[in-house]
């Protein structure tokens, strides 16, 4: 018994501080949004907070372009991880292989925060793709640049991401496609299958799982990340982390409440999303072939 256990005990202290401090982290945060912070000399319960977030234009707003950035961000890196892991299957029989790994991945060694001030420097409309458009002649001006940093719709946070994280979804996926494009697509030769069902039956089945699943975790990242929209946002609306951020080191005691309860928002959408992530990738693997 205790031999069996053995992993177990090892890093059961571990799992338990990690899981004191996450959700006792929650259960704190839960009682201080309903009002109840003794330690501020809080102890009235009140939805107020709740109420004033479902009544405010800021809340909703920010809501929005946080739900935008992050699924645009997660789709672009999903198509961009997957393009690079089919072109690492494809370059797998050269000699240069272990160097297109390092170079497609590069971009995971970069802190996000200096990510995005690199493509702040490379996307403002005086940074170094304006400056090179403007040398070549296809702009006239550096003003006629695009505006892709600091604009509302938060194009430059949206594609400081899928650069960023599109090397994750490729690291994910890759090792699927090199099991499929090494062993599978002899079986299926063998057993008469044609492109399309290969694809059906084998490629997506495989693929898919590991590719949802990237990509959520891209999406609940991106979704309650702070530091690129605070470097690349604009002050309204702001994305729900940095208004969570700007309330609570900002504000007094009284903004604590509205402050936590948009982190409780947040964690229950990722939360939610991730739920629905799990049962489509459950449902696909039971299938076996596709969907009904």
């Amino acid at each position: 018994m205790w031999r069996k256990n053995k992993a177990i005990l090892y890093i059961l202290p571990s799992i338990g501080a990690i899981g004191l401090l996450f959700f006792g982290g929650i259960f704190n945060g839960i009682l201080q949004s309903v009002g109840y912070n003794p330690a501020a000399g809080q102890y009235a319960w009140s939805l107020q907070a709740y109420d004033s977030l479902i009544l405010s234009d800021e809340f909703w707003k920010s809501l929005l372009l946080s739900l935008r950035v992050a699924i645009l961000s997660s789709f672009f890196s999903a198509l961009i991880g997957m393009f690079v892991a089919i072109c690492l299957v494809l370059l797998s029989s050269s000699m240069s292989t272990q160097l297109w790994h390092r170079f497609f991945q590069l971009p995971l060694t970069i802190p996000h925060l200096v990510g995005a001030y690199l493509m702040a420097l490379l996307l403002m409309q005086s940074g170094w793709l304006s400056g090179l458009l403007f040398q070549i002649g296809l702009i006239e001006e550096r003003a006629d640049f695009p505006i892709l940093v600091n604009e509302p719709f938060g194009w430059g946070i949206i594609l400081t991401y899928a650069w960023k994280e599109a090397p994750f979804i490729s690291l994910m996926v890759y090792p699927v496609l090199r099991r499929i494009n090494g062993s599978w697509k002899e079986t299926a030769s063998v057993f008469g299958a044609n492109q399309i069902q290969r694809i059906r039956y084998i490629i997506l089945p495989l693929v898919l799982p590991a590719w949802i699943s990237a990509t959520f975790i891209v999406f609940a990242f991106t979704f309650s990340s702070f530091e690129v929209p605070f470097l690349l946002g604009v002050t309204y609306p702001k994305m729900l982390p940095v208004l969570s951020y700007q309330l609570y080191t900002s504000g007094g005691l009284e903004n604590r409440p509205d402050a936590l309860a948009i982190n409780l928002v947040l964690t229950f959408i990722t939360a939610l999303l991730g739920l629905l992530s799990y049962r489509l990738s459950k449902k696909w693997n039971m299938k076996k072939g596709g969907w009904d």
